[in-house]
């Protein structure tokens, strides 16, 4: 199965000579705690002919902050890119609401790809309530922010509940605030 063009994107598969390939590959192996690089294996750009969003690229959206990792298979990637992003439905936890859970971490994303795909995601959230380190985020709370706040943020070693979180991770409360970039499969 190869990913098909919708009415709104485009997919373009990237080879290793394409200017994007290191670029990705840069940001996939940042702040990995493995000394063993991700190597990425098929490379695809998603391009959007109408916006699936109403903020500006530009001024908003900074497309020059696409690196943040969802971690999930193939098929769920082209159902991503047909109809959004969907909340509700999750075989994992929800520790922070019922949202879109991305990382800027991509190993802590890869824990999620069991056939090793990745959606590179460009976020709009200004309205981001961040957990620093040693802070502490009390988990009955959670339910509140989520209706004040675009999204939460965990630093590693945030502490939340009783948890320490081991890789950033952010949970998004609306799915359009959440758009696909690049689809990335590592070896």
């Amino acid at each position: 199965m190869s990913f098909q063009n919708g009415n709104l994107y485009k997919v373009e598969k990237l080879n290793i000579s394409h200017p994007y390939w290191k670029e990705v590959e840069e940001a996939l192996n940042r702040n990995k705690k493995s000394s063993i690089p991700y190597v990425i294996e098929e490379l695809y750009s998603v391009s959007w002919h109408k916006k699936p969003f109403p903020w500006s690229w530009t001024k908003q959206f900074k497309p020059n902050r696409r690196f943040f990792f969802h971690g999930t298979t193939k098929q769920s990637i082209q159902n991503i890119l047909d109809n959004g992003f969907q909340t509700g439905y999750t075989k994992h936890g929800k520790m922070l609401g019922n949202g879109v859970y991305i990382s800027y971490h991509s190993n802590k994303s890869r824990n999620y790809a069991p056939e090793d795909y990745l959606l590179s995601t460009m976020i709009y959230a200004p309205n981001t309530l961040v957990v620093n380190p040693n802070e502490k985020l009390d988990l009955t709370l959670i339910d509140s922010l989520s209706k004040r706040v675009d999204a939460i943020e965990v630093r590693t070693n945030a502490i939340v509940g009783t948890w320490t979180m081991k890789n950033h991770e952010i949970c998004v409360y609306d799915v359009k605030r959440v758009v696909p970039r690049f689809i990335i499969k590592v070896l």
